[in-house]
């Protein structure tokens, strides 16, 4: 029965309840339009209205359940239905002396459950108004405004009733929907915070395990190199621990790219980051200077330094090794730590400027760390900026300190 139900409404993954329970109701009315169709085809009465209005609903199904084009066609359809379908359906069955007055009621609730907003207490007023206004003409055809026969004011009284209970039924659908969605929304809200937060610490412990993992193969390494030199001076080879001493030198004027900075958790960070971005021949433009006595979130920071870090150094990956490049800036302005990183970008997203995206195929994973520095930024009432222009991708940000 779900496979079923998730051909004919949609997935609850991809479809909101309102939408499947839209496309609900727009079955449920093919049906009974059709039904109504046979039943005038059995009384010998003209068909061609039913048709027109079974061709509209099936083609508000198609254009709502296949092409997704939820809300403004519920809007459209609505307003057929308030204005068109149910005032036929009433003239054409017999008006307050049928049964169509106490499909209403059903007609209320579905508009109070699928709809939302004012658009929703129009369209309940003027389902309210259109039926009050049938009423009053079939009171008139049948002279009840001047109290002919007891039978007659029933009639009317009884459709009075009806316009009661819908309108209590209305008030009531639309208070308890509203906070079922405030709940809903609520609920959602928190679930992605800790989402997103479960993503950040995943983010810190995995870059901390490749810090330590490097740490440790570095001391090891160094070990290794004083017992070469030890060996070689021991043989009284001078020259050749000379040559090796030397190109230990060199190899390590990468750590003329060191931060230094007052903050241990994001100075190992951005060390290692560095370093990674050295090894794979990027080229490093370092301006960082931050007082010590910010009151920054380290964690906060660190996690929007390092998915910046992260998809600069994968853009650059990209690019033929003379082009690549990394410029980072962090600075203290009053009231906010400033933040700009520039790099090459060889594949450009089609995007908006200044919004977020990804050119990567595994989007659902690098999405979350494009969110965390979106998400990361508004917390902390912060600005951020995106520009790509000539092959150039620069973001800027601003955070506000504490």
């Amino acid at each position: 029965m779900k496979k079923v139900g998730a051909i004919l409404f949609g997935e609850t993954e991809n479809f909101s309840f309102e939408h499947r329970m839209f496309n609900f109701s727009l079955l449920l009315g093919i049906f009974m339009t059709a039904f109504g169709a046979v039943m005038d085809v059995y009384y010998r009465v003209n068909i061609l209205i039913d048709l027109v209005f079974v061709g509209c609903w099936v083609l508000t199904y198609y254009l709502s359940r296949v092409k997704g084009y939820f809300k403004v066609v519920s809007m459209v359809s609505f307003g057929v239905f308030v204005f068109a379908f149910f005032p036929y359906n009433w003239i054409s069955s017999g008006g307050s002396t049928s049964v169509l007055p106490y499909y209403a009621i059903a007609f209320i609730a579905i508009i109070c459950i699928i709809l939302s907003g004012c658009f929703r207490i129009i369209m309940v007023l003027s389902m309210l108004a259109v039926e009050l206004l049938l009423i009053c003409m079939d009171a008139r055809n049948a002279d009840m405004l001047n109290a002919i026969g007891y039978q007659n004011m029933n009639r009317w009284d009884l459709s009075i009733h009806l316009c009661v209970i819908m309108v209590a039924m209305a008030v009531l659908i639309i208070v308890y929907s509203n906070t079922y969605m405030n709940e809903k929304a609520r609920s959602e809200k928190y679930a992605r915070t800790i989402e997103e937060h479960y993503q950040q610490q995943f983010y810190y412990m995995e870059n901390l395990e490749a810090l330590i993992y490097k740490l440790k193969a570095e001391r090891h390494d160094f070990n290794n190199h004083l017992g070469v030199i030890y060996g070689l001076l021991e043989g009284r080879e001078t020259d050749k621990a000379g040559d090796y001493t030397r190109k230990l030198v060199n190899a390590a004027e990468e750590f003329q790219n060191m931060v230094y900075i007052p903050y241990p958790i994001l100075r190992a960070m951005l060390n290692y980051k560095l370093s990674s971005a050295k090894e794979a021949n990027i080229s490093l433009k370092l301006n960082v200077h931050i007082p010590g006595e910010l009151k920054i979130n380290e964690f906060d920071v660190t996690v929007i330094l390092g998915n910046l870090l992260d998809n600069a150094m994968e853009a650059c990956a990209a690019m033929e090794e003379e082009g690549r490049y990394i410029d980072l800036s962090i600075l203290y302005k009053p009231d906010y730590l400033v933040v700009r990183i520039e790099n090459p970008r060889g594949e450009e997203p089609v995007l908006p400027e200044g919004k977020i995206g990804t050119t990567k195929k595994d989007i659902d994973n690098h999405g979350f760390g494009l969110k965390n520095i979106e998400y990361l930024v508004n917390k902390h009432h912060g600005l951020i900026k995106i520009q790509r222009e000539n092959g150039i991708f620069k973001v800027n940000i601003a955070i506000l300190t504490d």
